[in-house]
């Protein structure tokens, strides 16, 4: 069973989404794939012997974890069932909350206590003693509105990576310039520093999490929605999807549900519903 919660208002600025993956089984790699979502995220596991498969080999995941962005995927298994809870953030967040930026942790993740203190072991105690999963995504949601900083300064990454999401990543590098009236130097200068991207390999990526999470839908033929998405043909997109995931599209357009299908292609699928605009 997986549930997932839109941030409120009050933190669609930092939060994407919360979610919660519950697979009642041992699991392998194979199982569960998932693509590059864009951000980072914070991981509260609550049972299971997770371990993470990416580009710096296969790791033993922690309790808990901050992770960076996984480019180009990573997978996780278990031996016994696995349930944890995780909250998507926006791609500026990791700076604003812990001073790291989503650049110095992509491909990686780092112990939540390392940047928080016993704040961490805290949280994760105070959500064993529930079993409600909505009271969990209530006790995450104070948790973060407890960090945010008193003041919070937006910039031009900012107002840019919401341009991106709000055009679902249906547009150019040269039209952030032009929104911002910042050169392209000093924009690409900005993303490396924060995100660890290119302004333009972030668009791209964003765009085709975004095509991912219509397919999954199912509301649109599929041809349909990648021409709306600028792939000019299925095997333009498949090329991107075969290096991301595998070559069959079926994980998405089947009816077979799997964690890719219903979980973190979800992620991506109401986030006009969170846009925050200062």
């Amino acid at each position: 069973m997986h549930q997932h919660r839109v941030a409120s208002k009050e933190l669609s600025h930092i939060v994407e989404r919360m979610y919660e993956i519950d697979i009642p089984h041992a699991s392998t790699f194979e199982d569960n794939q998932v693509i590059p979502i864009g951000m980072g995220t914070i991981s509260v596991v609550m049972k299971g012997n997770p371990r993470i498969k990416g580009i710096n080999g296969i790791r033993p995941f922690p309790k808990y974890a901050l992770g960076g962005q996984y480019f180009p995927t990573f997978s996780f298994d278990s031996d016994i069932p696995l349930q944890y809870y995780g909250i998507a953030l926006r791609p500026t967040a990791t700076y604003k909350l812990f001073d790291t930026y989503l650049a110095e942790i992509q491909n990686d993740f780092i112990r939540l206590d390392e940047v928080m203190g016993d704040k961490a072991d805290q949280l994760r105690d105070r959500m064993l003693e529930l079993e409600d999963t909505e009271e969990r995504f209530d006790l995450l949601e104070n948790f973060i509105l407890q960090m945010l900083p008193v003041s919070p300064k937006y910039n031009h990454i900012d107002v840019i990576i919401d341009l991106i999401y709000e055009k679902q990543g249906i547009l150019k590098v040269q039209e952030l310039c032009e929104h911002e009236d910042i050169s392209r130097r000093y924009l690409e200068k900005k993303f490396k520093k924060h995100i660890g991207f290119t302004p333009g390999q972030f668009i791209r990526q964003v765009r085709f999490n975004f095509t991912c999470a219509q397919i999954a839908e199912g509301t649109e033929p599929v041809n349909d929605i990648l021409v709306k998405f600028g792939y000019y043909d299925r095997s333009h997109f498949m090329k991107k999807f075969k290096k991301y995931h595998s070559n069959d599209l079926s994980v998405l357009t089947g009816d077979e549900d799997n964690l890719f299908k219903i979980a973190f292609s979800r992620i991506m699928r109401t986030d006009s519903e969170n846009t925050f605009h200062p």
